[in-house]
């Protein structure tokens, strides 16, 4: 990379950040393009998010990614967040702008385009499933509850009162009816009947625990529904071989990343990223 003093910084903050994929994918992505940014990591400590915020402004710094555990934190050091977030409830997206610090969610539009581009789903059922309640869960309830032809959601999870607290802020959000219950056996079964998609939205199967699933049995999969895994460490999760078993389609969470990513990309620049490429650079991440 050749970095001038003209050059734009870029970067992410987290706690921990030493993981983080997306320097590799930006950076490839500034390189692809050959635009004068740069894209760097910021280990933020949480009591630090304001110093943060503030460092950001008084360095011009002129955009960030924020990943756990500060996205619900620098809200409220946002200028102006954006209607998503607001409802998603995380900002994982700031941008400098005009001497504003504006703050956006881009995991819906990453959900939203991997479903599309990817899995295929280019006309949504009318019921779809969600597992798990937690922050992504948020994002991809809101992004199914907008589809107009989904008429239901449902959401399943350990603790069903979590589910519950979920499913209200949705309805009230979304205008959509959306149902709860537990992650047994018997209600996964109960409820998949009538799906077309799920989403699993815990971190169930995420690397180091590769061979667990949320899924109690997989009898209650049908060979029609779709399912994604927002894990993308291991590439092929054990729920993903788990569906594929029954002949049912399963995609992994890569492409979510690499798409959350890339819109956040065009907020800082004005240009749309070559997605291609920031896969690419992260894929040859698993191979090292």
């Amino acid at each position: 990379m050749n970095i001038r003093a003209t050059s734009q910084v870029l970067g992410v903050i987290g706690h921990p950040v030493a993981h983080s994929f997306s320097p590799d994918m930006h950076n490839a992505a500034i390189a692809a393009l050959g635009v004068d940014y740069c894209y760097v990591a910021f280990h933020v400590l949480p009591e630090r998010v304001g110093e943060a915020m503030r460092g950001l402004m008084g360095l011009n710094i002129r955009g960030l990614n924020v990943t756990i555990p500060h996205k619900l934190a620098v809200m409220e050091h946002m200028d102006r967040i954006s209607e998503e977030a607001l409802a998603v409830g995380a900002v994982n997206t700031i941008s400098l702008e005009d001497g504003e610090l504006i703050g956006y969610n881009t995991d819906v539009y990453g959900v939203l385009t991997a479903l599309r581009e990817i899995a295929g789903v280019t006309t949504f059922p009318e019921h779809c499933v969600v597992l798990g309640s937690g922050g992504a869960a948020r994002a991809v309830t809101y992004a199914l509850g907008n589809q107009d032809r989904v008429k239901r959601v449902t959401i399943l999870n350990r603790t069903v009162e979590r589910a519950e607290s979920l499913a209200t802020d949705m309805e009230k959000i979304t205008g959509k009816t959306i149902d709860v219950g537990g992650m047994d056996a018997g209600e996964q079964t109960r409820v998949f009947a009538d799906a077309g998609l799920v989403v699993n939205t815990t971190s169930l199967g995420m690397h180091p625990n590769v061979d667990v699933s949320p899924l109690a049995d997989v009898k209650a999969v049908h060979s029609d529904l779709v399912l994604y895994d927002t894990v993308f460490n291991p590439l092929e999760t054990q729920l993903m071989r788990e569906f594929k078993s029954v002949g049912a389609s399963a995609f992994g969470g890569l492409d979510m990343l690499v798409y959350q990513g890339a819109r956040s990309f065009e907020i800082w620049t004005g240009t749309m990223p070559p997605v291609d490429v920031m896969k690419q650079v992260v894929v040859r991440r698993f191979e090292k």
